[in-house]
């Protein structure tokens, strides 16, 4: 028996080098698209099987050769962790493929920030403010109703679009 768990490990461990090294796209593996969500459909997905054979294999053969386990008792815990872990890994996988992430700021992320006047706003005309948000400074279009001066530190006090409304940050705020 130590050999099949050999031999899958040694297959697993060679599938997930494959899609290693050749840059395999999760998006195209087989069970992973969005129009072929079966309830069974993991089953046809090259990764849970790189991963299932993987883990069956090393928790087989560990067993076995540290003798913590007879070969039925074995087989039974590493096809259970083979199995669990095919389904965790795709999974995660999905989950991680589902989730969109941005860099661009949204307005709730900008209110309440302090921002530098680049150019400044008046009650009349536009300025412009540089924010950071995210780890980037962000330039936003922004009104004031009191006047601000070129470099003054401002807090965003509201936005709309890419056109923010600012009024002079107080001193505690001002970096």
């Amino acid at each position: 028996m130590m050999a099949v768990f050999l031999t899958c490990l040694v297959i697993g461990l060679g599938a997930l080098a494959i899609q290693i090294f050749s840059g395999h796209d999760a998006g195209h593996d087989v069970g992973h698209d969005a129009g072929h969500d079966g309830p069974l459909m993991f089953l046809a997905s090259i990764r849970f099987w790189a991963f299932a054979l993987l883990a069956f294999g090393l928790v087989g053969s560990l067993l076995l050769f540290f003798g913590f386990a007879g070969v039925v008792t074995a087989t039974v815990i590493a096809g259970l962790v083979g199995f669990s872990s095919g389904l965790f890994v795709t999974a995660a996988l999905r989950r991680l493929q589902i989730q969109v992430t941005s860099s661009v700021a949204s307005n709730r992320e900008v209110v309440g920030r302090v921002g530098r006047v680049i150019v400044p706003p008046s009650a009349e005309t536009r300025g412009k403010v540089r924010v950071s948000v995210r780890g980037r400074d962000v330039d936003y279009v922004a009104r004031s109703v009191e006047p601000l001066e070129a470099d003054d530190a401002v807090l965003v006090e509201d936005c709309e679009g890419n056109e923010v409304r600012v009024s002079r940050a107080p001193k505690e705020l001002a970096p």
